[in-house]
């Protein structure tokens, strides 16, 4: 018995407050521009298109920017809440709901596009490039904010996050993109995401597991 409570009276005095993890919009506004910041610069070393804004569907890109950086940012922003204990994802309808709006903005830049389904030589492997090259360092600054709190389903946190970086990469992939896309260029952009998904999977879980 004196030996336990001589045990518990030394682990008592070496015992350290533990810091209390930042609200999760705090956490999206530290990491994800540097997130984004990164993708950007990466991409920086590929041929950049420039976007035509005064065209009279720029309207349409407008509106891919925007809901690709929204959805990145509240993906994002769910992998980090659930990676904690009794983390919610709040907002999970409105996300649905971008989801869903985002694949009819995607059918109809495929209804502008002259060709839906191109087998030239180059068509997709841009925007597949594209998307992974921003996604890569993305990558290392979500398993590096997965880190801070480690993860009880580390697949599951890792997985969401792949999604939220495909996102934002895509968001980054609009200021470069024509408002017309084709299948093709669809089908490479949902490859891409997998890839990343699986990356950011594999890469992060010995990682951030609890």
């Amino acid at each position: 018995m004196r030996d336990s409570e001589a045990l518990i009276e030394a682990l008592t005095h070496d015992l350290r407050p533990v810091a209390r993890v930042a609200p999760v919009w705090r956490r999206v506004m530290v990491w994800a521009p540097v997130a984004l910041g990164l993708g950007f610069l990466a991409t920086r070393m590929l041929h950049r298109f420039a976007t035509d804004w005064s065209s009279a569907h720029a309207v349409i890109s407008v509106a891919n920017v925007a809901l690709s950086l929204t959805l990145g940012l509240a993906i994002f922003a769910a992998s980090l809440s659930i990676s904690v204990a009794d983390g919610r994802v709040r907002g999970r309808g409105w996300i649905v709901g971008g989801l869903a709006a985002w694949l009819v903005l995607a059918m109809v830049s495929m209804a502008l596009s002259p060709r839906l389904i191109s087998f030239q030589r180059g068509v997709g492997s841009y925007c597949f490039t594209f998307v992974l090259t921003a996604g890569a360092p993305m990558i290392l600054v979500a398993i590096a904010a997965l880190r801070r709190t480690r993860s009880l389903n580390p697949g599951r946190s890792l997985t969401v996050a792949g999604a939220g970086i495909a996102f934002m990469a895509f968001g980054l992939l609009g200021f470069c993109h024509p408002a017309e896309m084709s299948m093709t260029d669809f089908v490479a952009h949902l490859l891409a995401a997998l890839v990343l998904g699986g990356i950011t999977v594999l890469a992060g879980r010995p990682l951030i597991r609890a």
